[in-house]
């Protein structure tokens, strides 16, 4: 019986003995390709607050892959969208809150890891401190072609500022409303938008948020700025189709926007919430995120997931984050993959 329990023991240590080389070659791999995107090899290692990783640009192995960047800033807002080396952003927020992320040291130290040398546009969906904070920071850094807006009447002085900046710099300014086009820089890549109408829906900033549908191929992104209800049951009413895969999530993931209509009528796969780690508004909602479960397969938060990239080659979509996966918004935990791939 001595001899049997042996060399079962023997076997188990041969086990852990296989498994400790293994790992030891994986982190080897890890050290060595880990820091390649898009652009080829990085330091990788970057961020205001701690040093993290930057998640792959591109899992899906296609050089013109389109990918949808959520960078975490905290309790803001900013989007990149990048594809064949050029580059565009949807917002370049900055938090209010206190002890939360550097938002414009994050959006500066994402674009340089990337190597991002200008923009191909930048688009702002309305003038909230968190949706804009950074923009004029971001602009004196990286030259950028077309700066869009919604044209809303606003009178604050960062959105003052920064539409002096824009003048004085000979940035081409042009306002959107629902029904135009934006001139894609991406070849096979349209981008309509859907909000808001020219006769603004109310007198607040929120409901006339820029909403705007990115699709390429059969591969769409709904990217809703803070719409609300009232934003959302416009978009529904002038029946427009916003079936998508990707929908990045309205106003933080706040009651007053993700209505189950609309989440029925987008019917995403993914879900992204841009918000801040414990900010003081209770973004997400529980009634929000109960609904976004509901509608939406997988459900990604930048204050667990850290940024979030969705990358698509026209046909199937791949997403990566930099720390976690997929947040389940009614039992409220976090699976341990950290990436995943649709098709």
């Amino acid at each position: 019986m001595a001899q049997k329990k042996s060399r079962r023991t023997s076997k188990r240590n041969q086990k852990k003995q296989t498994s400790i080389i293994t790992s030891l070659i994986i982190l080897v791999l890890i050290v060595i390709f880990g820091g390649l995107g898009i652009n080829g090899g990085f330091d990788g290692l970057f961020g205001s607050s701690g040093t993290y990783s930057i998640p792959s640009s591109i899992q899906i192995d296609d050089p013109s892959a389109l990918s949808m960047h959520v960078i975490n800033i905290g309790q803001g807002d900013c989007v990149l969208l990048s594809k064949d080396g050029k580059y565009a952003l949807v917002d370049a927020g900055k938090s209010n809150q206190k002890n939360d992320i550097d938002s414009t040291s994050a959006i500066t130290s994402y674009l340089n890891a990337l190597g991002v040398k200008q923009l191909e546009f930048m688009l702002i969906s309305h003038q909230d401190y968190d949706h804009i904070g950074s923009a004029k920071t971001v602009l004196s850094n990286y030259p950028t072609k077309v700066f869009y807006d919604n044209g809303f009447p606003h009178t604050s002085a960062t959105y003052e500022n920064l539409l002096t900046y824009i003048d004085e710099e000979h940035i081409s300014y042009k306002i959107v409303f629902a029904g135009d086009s934006i001139s894609s820089p991406w070849k096979g890549v349209t981008i309509d938008v859907l909000s808001p109408p020219k006769k603004y829906l109310t007198d607040d900033v929120n409901d006339n948020s820029i909403v705007v549908k990115v699709t390429y191929g059969t591969v769409s992104y709904l990217l809703t700025g803070d719409a609300t209800t009232e934003t959302e049951n416009y978009i529904l009413s002038a029946e427009r189709d916003i079936d998508s895969d990707i929908l990045k999530v309205g106003h933080h993931g706040s009651y007053s926007s993700s209505s189950t209509s609309f989440l029925k009528a987008v019917s995403p796969t993914v879900s992204v919430i841009s918000v801040g780690d414990e900010n003081s508004y209770g973004h997400p909602h529980k009634d929000a995120l109960k609904r976004l479960n509901k509608y939406a397969k997988y459900l990604y938060r930048t204050d667990i997931d850290g940024t979030v990239v969705i990358s698509s080659d026209g046909t199937s979509y791949s997403v990566k984050t930099e720390k976690n996966s997929p947040y389940n918004a009614a039992a409220e935990f976090v699976t341990g993959n950290e990436e995943a791939v649709y098709a």
